[in-house]
């Protein structure tokens, strides 16, 4: 009786360590509900990749790629660390976007902590050379509006910091509907004082660990326990700005458990004030 007891439970743990590490790519969708978003950019979809750090997900990236074109994005929103220090092999990355360039899916992209570390220079200067081979627009610091029609919607990019010294660019405008990109989910509670409809952002892995049934992170990347912004939906206190926060694709110090790489579809949706 006693072995059949240990046997079952070797089995149980082999059987829960097996699902947590499952490596196989999640699809999560969200629509977003507002009166700020104008009629022509009802049904507008946003694809959000962050986190890569050079990861491949089949040759070539063809897995990725379709899970994107099944999707069928109007864009792509890249929220940095895409590359990294300890990557030099970039082929999975040109892979993406050229991909990206055939279907003919606009990008936009800002930059994230590794991108800036000392040792990634040349990776990072490399990625900037296939932004611009590749067509994908660079946001840091900068913002662009994206017109159908007589209506139009904004997207502002602000570049990695350290630091809580962020000098976050005003929403371009204030009467319509603003998405930021910015790295760090941290900074939420920054960030939301400047009221931005809509912020994607990623860096923090999902906490890297995820209890299984809670569904909540363990780790920040600082080793911090339970951060207080890991993945999914926020909303800051006044109702005003909305965060989606994506677990991110590639790897971490710490392998993902219960915690699958995560590619993000946001659906925009011109009626009601809701999001799910």
């Amino acid at each position: 009786m006693k072995k059949k007891f240990l046997l079952s439970l070797v089995i149980l743990l082999a059987l829960f360590t097996i699902l947590g590490l499952n490596p196989f790519l999640q699809v999560t969708n969200y629509t977003y509900q507002s009166s700020e978003i104008p009629a022509a950019f009802d049904n507008f979809k946003i694809c959000h990749i962050s986190d890569l750090h050079c990861k491949s997900f089949g040759k070539d990236n063809k897995t990725l790629l379709n899970k994107i074109r099944e999707m069928a994005p109007d864009i792509v929103v890249f929220t940095g660390d895409i590359v990294d220090e300890s990557h030099t092999d970039l082929s999975s990355v040109e892979a993406l976007l050229a991909g990206l360039q055939q279907m003919d899916i606009p990008g936009y992209y800002i930059t994230g902590n590794h991108e800036l570390e000392p040792g990634a220079s040349e990776q990072y200067n490399t990625l900037l050379s296939y932004f611009t081979e590749y067509g994908v627009t660079h946001l840091d610091d900068n913002s662009i509006l994206l017109k159908k029609g007589n209506d139009s919607i904004s997207i502002t990019g602000c570049k990695w910091y350290s630091k809580y010294l962020v000098n976050f660019l005003e929403p371009t405008i204030p009467e319509g509907f603003n998405i930021l990109l910015y790295h760090g989910a941290d900074f939420y509670d920054l960030v939301s004082d400047y009221n931005y409809d809509l912020v994607l952002t990623g860096h923090i892995h999902g906490g890297l660990i995820r209890i299984p049934l809670l569904d909540v992170g363990v780790f920040s990347n600082t080793g911090t326990l339970f951060p207080k912004y890991t993945a999914g939906i926020y909303q800051n206190t006044f109702g005003t700005s909305t965060m989606i926060v994506s677990r991110g694709l590639g790897d971490a110090v710490l392998p993902r458990f219960y915690n699958r790489p995560e590619l993000v579809c946001i659906t925009l949706k011109t009626a009601g004030e809701s999001l799910r």
